[in-house]
């Protein structure tokens, strides 16, 4: 116990206190991703595979971007995990500690899912 002040007068108070958990900066991070997203491009998002947005923490945080992309923040590396299964037998991925990267990777995609899909020829 230590002596403490109040209003001039005297008491005993313990010296306990609360620790409030505060997201970490990389999950504060994803959360203005998914901010900027739902302002930007979730309006003009096809019906038939709407964006998803959602924060969830796994062992870390995760944003679930739509069906088949995530950005992970793994907080003991301090690094973000982009996941993109762009086909059933390809997966993207992008590991970084840069958050602009993953901003940039990110509207990318979801630009790029959002577009008029182009046909292309396969060159044999």
């Amino acid at each position: 116990m230590r002596e403490v002040e109040q209003a001039g007068v005297g008491r005993n108070a313990p010296d306990i206190g609360t620790v409030l958990h505060f997201p970490i900066r990389g999950e504060a991070l994803l959360v203005k991703l998914a901010d900027l997203l739902r302002k930007q491009v979730a309006s003009r998002a096809p019906e038939r595979d709407p964006l998803l947005l959602a924060m969830s923490r796994c062992p870390g945080s995760r944003l679930s971007i739509d069906r088949v992309a995530y950005v992970d923040f793994l907080p003991d590396q301090a690094t973000y995990h982009v996941v993109i299964e762009a086909a059933p037998d390809a997966t993207i991925t992008l590991d970084t500690t840069d958050f602009d990267t993953v901003v940039k990777f990110v509207v990318q995609y979801v630009t790029g899912r959002n577009s008029e899909p182009v046909a292309l020829e396969a060159v044999s």
